[in-house]
């Protein structure tokens, strides 16, 4: 494969805010790739674009294209990535690449990639592992709140989340819409300030609180296990680091305040009362000790989100603590796909499962899909509905219908 010409450009996400888009030209045609942006990302996220803008990082990469192409850099393999990280240290070694960006980083890597399996004639996730087989889980976001909701009344976890348990993935996805039509017509019944509005994520913007909602989603749950005769779970992504205020858990819907101790059994309460099999974040993102007590008060998966960031070295400290269970994997947290495979193999190592996840402000590049199935996480958060969300989800139902 010979590399042309490497352009980055500004593009809108799915919040019509600002991020980057990344062509690569080859002489097997052109491949592209955009990085998505969140707004509850956590402080120990790689820096998404340079701290001098997102123009700046345009340039960078465009800088890097160049060096690219002129020092005829081929990538033929996952490894080669690394010939491109050499170039990227060169003009920035800060730990969170606070001059090109982590998104900008990103959407080089996985044009990148996407360009050398167009000149192998591969699929990307058959570029990275033909042997995969085991399509991810789909997590849908079905109600939500927090950050994701502009609304002044909402609840405060940020998401309420399906979890069908099927054999193909094609149903999983039919049984979370079916299970997301059934939820909006219980809130029409059962929400009367809801005017339809909806989060970053096209999750109901609701008004209940989250015991209303947990109620309602129970309600459900038991309708999809009746009507399609399967389990279907269920789950919360709580972003405790959003209304933690460093002494207290602040809650808004209702006005309450708690501890970190009654946090830790509040949550243990709502995972048994329930029957949650999934709790995203519970408590804030520091605290390690908190989470591996919580831990051991419950079967479900307990997962690291703000937690980790995608580091490679929070993670490690995660696994000598005992902190979680599974752990979500965003590549734009972390800028670099060869670390992040390695937070990857790190959690495969431990036991840990791993949740490939979206992010509020998407756009239609459907890389992750690939990532998840290449890489064998057991799950994969990206929605239930809206363009963006869907890009990733029809893009593992082509996979696996090409498996068929």
């Amino acid at each position: 494969m010979m590399i042309k010409e490497i352009i980055a450009k500004k593009i809108l996400n799915s919040r019509r805010e600002q991020t980057i888009s990344v062509t690569v030209k080859t002489d097997s045609g052109n491949s592209e790739a955009s990085a998505p942006g969140g707004i509850s990302r956590g402080k120990h996220e790689a820096q998404p674009f340079s701290f001098r803008g997102i123009d700046f990082s345009v340039g960078l990469v465009n800088t890097i294209g160049r060096q690219i192409v002129n020092k005829k850099i081929g990538i033929d393999s996952f490894e080669d990535l690394e010939k491109i990280e050499e170039i990227v240290r060169q003009i920035d070694n800060s730990i969170d690449y606070k001059f090109l960006g982590a998104n900008s980083l990103f959407a080089l890597e996985a044009a990148l990639l996407k360009a050398a399996a167009l000149g192998q004639k591969k699929e990307l996730w058959q570029f990275l592992n033909e042997k995969a087989k085991v399509m991810p889980r789909l997590i849908g976001n079905c109600i939500g709140g927090g950050k994701h909701s502009r609304q002044k009344k909402k609840s405060d976890f940020q998401e309420f989340l399906f979890i069908p348990k099927t054999r193909k993935l094609f149903d999983n996805q039919f049984i979370n819409l079916n299970a997301y039509k059934k939820a909006k017509k219980l809130l029409q019944l059962n929400d009367n300030e809801w005017n339809d509005a909806l989060t970053d994520e096209n999750a109901f913007a609701s008004t209940l609180n989250n015991e209303e909602i947990l109620k309602l989603i129970l309600n459900v749950k038991a309708q999809m296990e009746k009507q399609f005769e399967i389990k279907f779970e269920i789950g919360v992504d709580v972003a405790a680091s959003t209304f933690w205020n460093g002494v207290n858990y602040s809650y808004k819907n209702p006005e309450m305040k708690k501890g970190r101790d009654e946090q830790i059994e509040y949550i243990a309460d709502l995972i048994k009362r329930h029957n949650l099999a999934y709790v995203e974040d519970p408590l804030q993102e520091d605290d390690f000790s908190g989470f591996a007590r919580l831990l051991k008060l419950t079967n479900c998966l307990i997962c690291g989100d703000d937690l980790i960031a995608t580091q490679f070295q929070r993670l490690e400290k995660a696994i000598k603590e005992k902190s979680i269970n599974s752990v979500i994997i965003k590549p734009n947290q972390n800028g670099s796909l060869l670390k992040t495979k390695q937070v990857i193999d790190l959690a495969k190592k431990n036991g840990i499962s791993c949740i490939m996840s979206h992010r509020s402000g998407e756009t239609l590049d459907n890389t992750i899909a690939d990532l998840a199935f290449a890489w064998q996480t057991e799950f994969i958060k990206t929605g239930i509905i809206g363009s963006e969300r869907l890009a990733k989800i029809n893009r593992l139902i082509k996979i696996e219908k090409s498996l068929e």
